[in-house]
């Protein structure tokens, strides 16, 4: 019997919902079909069979959590062994350490009674079943983590239980009872947030609790550049490319980052170390159906203008089909959002951690300009720079968007890439 596991996916990623189950009990797999899509934080995974054989047991229903460790399906691939048994997992799921993404994932030895004694009174000398991310919130919620009754399998401690325990101050069960769902003014309608919307609350939170950072915006003339992008547009349109601004811009950032290398840099505060980065993995924020998503460009540095223009257009088409792969999702150097796609001309990015800049592009708009003493109009692109201010000032931040504007503003030099 082959016990497969929900383990190594990516890191950083604890828990998922199982969207689709491809087989059922009593099916034949082969090594690398898919038996399940799961929903995580970062992606819709699939995870394909290690094995050939016939399902004999399968995982959590669709809609339902599952958690890194968990039994996936269990394929009986002719090597004998005994289907694993209900005392078993819970052995395992008590066991100092358990499946992880990246290794192996501290337990504790203990987990929470199963039901109480008959006088009701509680045991509470024992440690919580919970991750260590679980345990993390906790602390930072002050909350005592071995005081929160688990809602999750075996008992255990899940994220939302120490949320709950935390805003009532006691356990659910203690207290008080109230109506739901309604108020004085009318109905009202209370929702879960979905996994990806949980992750970016997590990153965004992560992002201003950690960097203090500051922004600045400038406008730049692009007729030059809308002139550009006209001649050329049916010239890549004739190779199946749909040639936007944002592969123009796309091609400024990066040369902009080569000169000014620690603008694609990342910092670690507590061992006070910059890393400087050889490559440029630029991302782009794109708004998709279920939330923001981040794909980034792999060296994107060394790609062409319509290169860039494909790569944009294929993350951006996966991203809102959530057929992102993690590695498409992972390492980003630094990153760009278009809030002018939303009619939007300026706004303060936030960096997306531990990045140390983020630009943001504004609408394009005709307006009233001054040119050599004489009023004309022209095409007007807003942009904002936002920085992590503890390694760049506001200057270099300065200096870096006056790059990116004059690149902008003569776009030719682009071209030749000066």
């Amino acid at each position: 019997m082959y016990d497969f596991k929900f383990a190594d996916i990516g890191d950083g990623i604890e828990e998922g919902v199982i969207l689709e189950w491809k087989f059922k009990v009593g099916d034949k797999i082969k090594e690398g079909d898919t038996i399940v899509i799961v929903e995580t934080d970062k992606v819709n995974a699939e995870l394909p069979s290690p094995v050939d054989g016939t399902i004999v047991k399968v995982g959590p229903a669709e809609g339902e959590t599952i958690f890194v460790g968990d039994t996936v399906v269990v394929i009986d691939d002719g090597t004998g062994g005994e289907l694993p048994t209900e005392e078993v997992k819970e052995e395992k799921a008590a066991a100092p350490k358990g499946a992880s993404v990246i290794g192996e994932l501290s337990v504790d030895d203990d987990v929470i009674d199963a039901a109480p004694e008959k006088n009701d009174e509680v045991v509470t000398n024992k440690k919580a079943l919970a991750t260590p991310v679980a345990r993390n919130l906790a602390k930072q919620l002050g909350v005592d983590i071995n005081q929160v009754p688990g809602s999750g399998a075996n008992g255990r401690v899940m994220k939302d239980d120490i949320r709950a325990f935390a805003e009532k101050g006691s356990t659910p069960a203690a207290a008080p009872q109230v109506a739901r769902g309604v108020s004085r003014q009318g109905q009202v309608r209370v929702e879960k947030i979905s996994t990806t919307r949980r992750a970016i609350s997590n990153a965004m939170t992560a992002s201003k609790s950690i960097i203090p950072e500051t922004v600045l915006m400038d406008d730049v003339i692009i007729d030059d550049l809308v002139a550009l992008r006209a001649k050329t547009k049916d010239a890549a349109a004739a190779r199946g490319i749909k040639l936007t601004y944002m592969a123009f811009i796309s091609k400024a950032v990066n040369l902009a980052l080569r000169e000014f290398p620690v603008f694609n840099a990342s910092f670690d505060h507590e061992k006070m170390e910059v890393t400087y980065k050889d490559y440029i993995n630029l991302g782009f924020a794109v708004d998709t159906p279920t939330g923001l998503m981040v794909p980034n460009i792999k060296d994107a540095d060394n790609l062409t203008i319509f290169e860039l223009a494909t790569e944009i257009r294929d993350l951006a088409d996966k991203a809102i089909d959530r057929k992102l792969s993690l590695p498409e999702m992972r390492d980003g150097t630094f990153t760009i959002t278009n809030f002018g796609s939303a009619g939007i001309s300026y706004g303060t990015p936030v960096i997306n951690y531990p990045e140390l800049g983020i630009l943001g592009v504004g609408k394009i708009s005709q307006k009233p300009v001054v040119v050599n003493g004489e009023i004309k109009i022209s095409y007007v692109l807003p942009l904002s720079i936002a920085v992590d201010h503890r390694i760049i000032d506001g200057a270099d931040a300065g200096r870096f968007l006056m790059r990116i504007k004059e690149l902008l503003n003569n776009p030719e030099l682009m071209l030749l890439g000066w």
